[in-house]
């Protein structure tokens, strides 16, 4: 090969690596300086290169930036960490990401999420860096809490106004229920046939608000007059809310079976009370035949998921979130007793042992009730 043609090739060579090179730059140019995030290069702790976003985000001009500190952008109580974390990104040789707060041209504070990674600019060490704008996200969380906040106070009260009513209302109440209960007593057939109705619907109006009441207690000490998570072994649960319903599953000659089940931390009244009320709605809502009720439990990590699985009446899938409201019934008190509590009180329980509890039911089919338990004992706010 001659000496032209070796010359030729490395100026086709060279002329190829000037627009690669050019290429570059231009791509850069383009990436860094019309990029819709804050871009910039802060080199000795000054702006070497920033673009059109950074300039916008602090409400300056770019070229009103270039030689400014860094920091002097910074709020002065947040400088400190700033300084810090860009100190150990330097050290490190990795990419880092903050958030703190600025001040604009306008004085006007901001939170901006800043990710930094050390390059070489110009052969000398330089910091990369991008800035987003997260103010309103930042507003929209403090919102957030101050509305939980509002709202823990709200449930707060109504849970005291709950018990405060439903315990000071059981005495007068009580009275009540005794003198109408010994008027049926003493003037039954004495008094013509609607005076005995009217007594009859006195004494039994003022039993269905004893129950009321007692429900609306029961549902207000969930969270106000629950005991400390311990230890508790299922099974052991099972067997005593068996024990309350001996009566009631005798009467129908129901089959309560169950699987072998866990030991969690929890309260273990109230998952008595939890497993009494899913197994007792199990036995009310039957059909013609026995019930049949069945419990199963999952492991999955620190969450153990049960099923009560019965064969009763079933539910439309339409109210398979209602069912769970406060004083909620889907039939009347002739068809099947009750005040609408035991469902609210359930899910209540189930709340505070951090899980939740669903069912999938269709009507004439039976139900299956789910509820979860976290066996690390990570009490529900």
């Amino acid at each position: 090969m001659s000496q032209i043609s070796k010359m030729n090739q490395r100026i086709v060579k060279s002329e190829a690596m000037t627009r690669e090179i050019k290429q570059s730059k231009e791509l850069f140019r383009i990436l860094f300086y019309r990029s819709p995030i804050g871009t910039y290069i802060i080199q000795n702790g000054h702006f070497r290169l920033v673009n059109r976003q950074l300039a916008y985000i602090l409400g300056y001009e770019e070229d009103e930036l270039v030689g400014k500190p860094a920091l002097s952008f910074v709020l002065a109580e947040d400088r400190d960490t700033v300084r810090e974390n860009a100190v150990r990104m330097l050290k490190g040789g990795c990419s880092l990401g903050y958030e703190f707060r600025i001040v604009n041209k306008q004085a006007k504070v901001k939170w901006v999420m800043e990710t930094v990674v050390p390059i070489y600019y110009r052969r000398k060490r330089a910091t990369l860096g991008s800035l987003i704008d997260i103010t309103e996200r930042k507003q929209m969380e403090e919102r957030l809490k101050q509305i939980t906040a509002e709202m823990q106070h709200s449930n707060t009260e109504l849970e005291q106004f709950a018990y405060v009513i439903s315990h000071d209302l059981q005495e007068p109440l009580r009275m009540v229920s005794s003198y109408t209960q010994l008027l049926a007593k003493r003037y039954s057939n004495k008094l013509d046939s609607d005076a005995d109705e009217f007594i009859s619907y006195a004494v039994n109006g003022a039993k269905r608000m004893q129950t009321l009441l007692h429900d609306l207690l029961e549902y207000s000490r969930v969270g106000t007059r629950g005991k400390p998570f311990i230890p508790v072994n299922c099974e052991h649960v099972v067997e005593q809310a068996m024990a309350n319903l001996k009566i009631a599953i005798e009467e129908c000659n129901a089959s309560v079976s169950y699987d072998v089940l866990p030991t969690v931390m929890g309260d273990e009244g109230q998952l008595v009370r939890l497993f009494q009320n899913l197994i007792g709605n199990a036995l009310k809502f039957r059909r013609d035949e026995a019930p049949l009720v069945n419990i199963v439990a999952k492991r999955r990590n620190n969450v153990v998921t049960f099923s009560i699985k019965d064969n009763g009446i079933g539910i439309d899938p339409q109210h398979r979130q209602s069912i769970f409201e406060i004083f909620r019934r889907l039939h009347t008190r002739e068809e099947y007793p009750g005040t609408g509590m035991g469902l609210a009180i359930c899910k209540k329980i189930v709340e505070r042992h951090g899980g939740h509890i669903s069912v999938q039911s269709q009507p004439g089919q039976g139900s299956t009730f789910y509820f979860s338990v976290d066996t690390a004992g990570g009490e529900s706010e």
